[in-house]
Protein backbone atom coordinates (compact mmCIF):
# COMPACT_ATOMS: atom_id res chain seq x y z
CA UNK A 1 0.00 0.00 0.00
CA UNK A 2 1.23 3.15 -1.61
CA UNK A 3 0.67 6.06 1.76
CA UNK A 4 -1.35 9.03 0.20
CA UNK A 5 -0.73 11.79 1.85
CA UNK A 6 -4.41 12.59 2.43
CA UNK A 7 -3.94 9.56 5.22
CA UNK A 8 -1.58 11.08 7.25
CA UNK A 9 -0.99 12.28 9.79
CA UNK A 10 -3.20 9.78 11.51
CA UNK A 11 -7.12 10.54 11.31
CA UNK A 12 -9.87 10.63 14.08
CA UNK A 13 -12.31 8.26 12.70
CA UNK A 14 -16.13 9.71 12.37
CA UNK A 15 -18.05 8.87 15.35
CA UNK A 16 -20.10 5.02 14.80
CA UNK A 17 -18.35 4.22 11.59
CA UNK A 18 -17.73 0.91 11.15
CA UNK A 19 -13.75 0.51 9.04
CA UNK A 20 -12.81 -2.97 8.05
CA UNK A 21 -9.12 -3.07 9.72
CA UNK A 22 -7.83 -5.61 7.61
CA UNK A 23 -9.05 -4.45 4.19
CA UNK A 24 -8.00 -0.59 5.29
CA UNK A 25 -3.98 -1.53 6.08
CA UNK A 26 -3.93 -4.86 3.81
CA UNK A 27 -0.42 -5.11 1.86
CA UNK A 28 0.69 -1.98 4.98
CA UNK A 29 2.31 -4.20 8.11
CA UNK A 30 2.91 -1.39 10.19
CA UNK A 31 -0.18 0.38 9.79
CA UNK A 32 -3.15 0.03 12.38
CA UNK A 33 -5.71 1.64 14.19
CA UNK A 34 -6.00 3.09 18.18
CA UNK A 35 -9.33 2.26 20.14
CA UNK A 36 -8.50 5.61 22.64
CA UNK A 37 -10.28 5.51 25.54
CA UNK A 38 -10.99 8.97 27.04
CA UNK A 39 -12.51 11.50 29.43
CA UNK A 40 -13.35 8.59 31.84
CA UNK A 41 -11.33 7.42 34.96
CA UNK A 42 -9.63 4.07 36.60
CA UNK A 43 -11.21 2.59 39.53
CA UNK A 44 -9.32 1.78 42.41
CA UNK A 45 -8.09 -1.46 42.78
CA UNK A 46 -8.97 -4.73 43.53
CA UNK A 47 -11.28 -5.11 40.02
CA UNK A 48 -9.16 -2.10 37.92
CA UNK A 49 -12.19 -0.95 35.22
CA UNK A 50 -11.88 2.19 33.06
CA UNK A 51 -15.53 4.06 33.60
CA UNK A 52 -17.44 7.20 31.95
CA UNK A 53 -15.97 8.89 29.24
CA UNK A 54 -15.75 8.16 25.54
CA UNK A 55 -14.42 5.47 22.63
CA UNK A 56 -13.34 7.28 19.33
CA UNK A 57 -10.65 5.30 16.96
CA UNK A 58 -7.69 6.83 15.67
CA UNK A 59 -6.61 5.36 11.92
CA UNK A 60 -3.74 5.42 9.64
CA UNK A 61 -0.97 4.89 12.51
CA UNK A 62 2.45 3.74 10.82
CA UNK A 63 4.44 2.28 13.99
CA UNK A 64 7.28 3.07 12.37
CA UNK A 65 6.53 6.94 12.39
CA UNK A 66 4.52 7.00 15.63
CA UNK A 67 6.04 8.79 18.52
CA UNK A 68 3.89 10.24 21.93
CA UNK A 69 3.51 13.87 21.23
CA UNK A 70 1.04 12.31 18.21
CA UNK A 71 -1.14 11.40 21.03
CA UNK A 72 -0.81 15.00 22.52
CA UNK A 73 -1.75 16.08 19.07
CA UNK A 74 -5.20 13.61 18.41
CA UNK A 75 -6.64 14.72 21.66
CA UNK A 76 -6.30 18.55 20.98
CA UNK A 77 -8.15 17.52 18.28
CA UNK A 78 -10.80 16.12 20.30
CA UNK A 79 -11.34 19.15 21.77
CA UNK A 80 -8.39 18.75 24.93
CA UNK A 81 -6.35 21.68 26.29
CA UNK A 82 -2.77 22.33 25.42
CA UNK A 83 -1.64 18.60 27.43
CA UNK A 84 1.94 17.65 28.66
CA UNK A 85 3.49 21.30 27.65
CA UNK A 86 5.92 22.10 30.16
CA UNK A 87 5.39 25.53 29.34
CA UNK A 88 1.75 25.07 30.54
CA UNK A 89 2.62 22.68 33.26
CA UNK A 90 0.71 24.69 35.79
CA UNK A 91 -2.53 25.48 33.74
CA UNK A 92 -2.75 21.96 31.65
CA UNK A 93 -4.44 19.02 33.25
CA UNK A 94 -1.74 16.11 34.09
CA UNK A 95 -2.41 13.07 31.27
CA UNK A 96 -1.11 9.71 31.52
CA UNK A 97 -1.12 7.26 27.72
CA UNK A 98 -1.33 3.67 28.47
CA UNK A 99 -1.69 0.62 26.22
CA UNK A 100 -3.45 -2.66 26.68
CA UNK A 101 -1.62 -5.42 25.93
CA UNK A 102 -3.32 -8.10 23.53
CA UNK A 103 -5.63 -10.08 25.85
CA UNK A 104 -4.97 -8.16 28.92
CA UNK A 105 -7.28 -6.76 31.80
CA UNK A 106 -7.13 -3.58 33.08
CA UNK A 107 -5.03 -5.06 35.77
CA UNK A 108 -2.47 -6.43 34.25
CA UNK A 109 -2.62 -5.64 30.97
CA UNK A 110 -1.74 -1.89 31.08
CA UNK A 111 1.53 -0.47 30.01
CA UNK A 112 2.80 2.60 30.17
CA UNK A 113 2.98 4.58 26.75
CA UNK A 114 5.22 7.82 27.96
CA UNK A 115 8.42 7.73 25.70
CA UNK A 116 10.21 6.05 23.02
CA UNK A 117 10.80 3.02 24.96
CA UNK A 118 7.37 2.79 25.20
CA UNK A 119 6.40 3.02 21.60
CA UNK A 120 8.77 0.26 21.00
CA UNK A 121 7.20 -2.13 23.36
CA UNK A 122 4.13 -1.12 21.53
CA UNK A 123 5.70 -1.92 18.39
CA UNK A 124 5.87 -5.43 19.32
CA UNK A 125 2.14 -6.13 19.16
CA UNK A 126 1.24 -3.87 16.23
CA UNK A 127 3.38 -6.73 14.39
CA UNK A 128 1.30 -8.78 15.86
CA UNK A 129 -1.31 -7.55 13.85
CA UNK A 130 -4.09 -7.79 17.37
Amino acid sequence: MVKDPDFFPPKIRPKHKVVDVSALYAGAPTWFSIKLRHGGKFTKLPDIKYIGGEVRYVDYVDINEFYVHELDAILLDLGYPMVRMIEFADESPVIYYHFRIPNGDFQFGLRALGNDQDVINLSKYVALKW
